[in-house]
Parts: C-alpha cells; sequence; structure tokens
C-alpha cells in the first residue's frame, strides 16, 4: 500500500512538473514570438497574438494602421530591443480563462527630426531637458538618456502584461498594461486584475 502511495505522490508530481514547465514554455514562445512579429514590422500577424476582446474595442486594422504611423513617422526614428529580463506568474484562472502576469524590460532609441536646432546653445540644451523630462513622465525617472553622440534618446522601459489562455497551457493572447488606457483594460479584463493596476 505503501509502495503505490508513494509511487502515485512520484507520478502526480511529475506529471504537475511537465505542466508547468509546458505552461512556462508555450507563454514564453508565444511572447517572444509576438514580439519578434512586432520588431520585424510583420503586425499583421501580430495581431493574432492580441486579445480578440480588444479589437471590440479598437478594431484589429486599425491597430494595424496605428503600428505602421508609429513605425513609418518620418518625424520619428525608431529602433527597439527584443524583451528582456522576462517574469511569468503562475497561472491563474479567473471564470473561464488563465492569466499570467507578465513583467519584462526593453531598450528604445528615438530620435526627433522635426525639432529645430537653435543658434541658441542654452535654448537647444533646454529642449533637450523638456523633452527627456515628458519622456520620464512616461517611462519613468533615470530611464531616459541624451546620447550626444548619436542624437538618440536611449529610453530602458519596464513594462507589464498578462498573458490569457483559454486552457492555461498554450494558445496564450497578450494583452500589454499601459495605465492611461485603463478604462480600456477594464473592459477587457477581470476587476480582479485590473484594481491591482
Amino acid at each position: 500500500m505503501k509502495r503505490i502511495l508513494i509511487l502515485l505522490i512520484l507520478v502526480s508530481k511529475l506529471t504537475f512538473g511537465q505542466t508547468s514547465e509546458n505552461y512556462q514554455e508555450n507563454i514564453n514562445n508565444d511572447f517572444v514570438e509576438y514580439n519578434d512579429l512586432i520588431l520585424k514590422q510583420e503586425f499583421e500577424k501580430s495581431m493574432d497574438y492580441l486579445l480578440p476582446e480588444f479589437f471590440e474595442i479598437i478594431p484589429r486594422n486599425q491597430m494595424v494602421l496605428l503600428m505602421k504611423q508609429v513605425y513609418n513617422n518620418p518625424d520619428l526614428e525608431f529602433k527597439m530591443d527584443k524583451p528582456k529580463d522576462i517574469v511569468y506568474s503562475e497561472s491563474k484562472r479567473i471564470e473561464e480563462k488563465y492569466y499570467s502576469k507578465i513583467t519584462y524590460s526593453y531598450d528604445i532609441k528615438m530620435k526627433f527630426n522635426n525639432i529645430e536646432e537653435s543658434e541658441d546653445e542654452e535654448q537647444n540644451e533646454l529642449t533637450k531637458n523638456l523633452t527627456i523630462l515628458q519622456l520620464e513622465k512616461t517611462f519613468g525617472s533615470g530611464n531616459v538618456k541624451f546620447n550626444k553622440e548619436t542624437e538618440f534618446y536611449e529610453i530602458h522601459s519596464i513594462k507589464n502584461a498578462f498573458g490569457i489562455s483559454e486552457n492555461g497551457t498554450s494558445d496564450w493572447k497578450f494583452v500589454v498594461v499601459e495605465l492611461k488606457q485603463k478604462f480600456i483594460l477594464e473592459k477587457i479584463l477581470p476587476k480582479e486584475l485590473t484594481e491591482k493596476l
């Protein structure tokens, strides 16, 4: 009897371990693929990884158009690295779906081509400092630097997102947390998640 009990415990631990590993591997693969598609500017394909409910608020074709406008804006040079330091929380079932909070960081380089250089060096310095302050308002104090050689603003961004799956192990969809758009998140995520934002 003891042997059977020990065997059952071992089997259940092995099975649970595999499920947990599969979930981690699957959510990571999907999240990396989603971000790779954005970096390659394959915006239409990247939409397959967004939560479908999101498109009830902002239609899919408008999202693609918005992303193209950001990446093809002649007034802005924009380079973004792959996400790093990715941490996935344990998935939690709420109502009919499973949710995993994702914390990650990435580096962005931005150069504004529409800012007129002045003859007055002090005016140029003031413009750069005001731009840094404006960017820090979005990305956090100390996360923005100006590179004088390249004239790019270098930004370190720490972000949160949610991975959402019907079965808790595969086919993950994502929603990036933007606090300015909390009203949108409240329409597509459970209250239990949005009230902690």
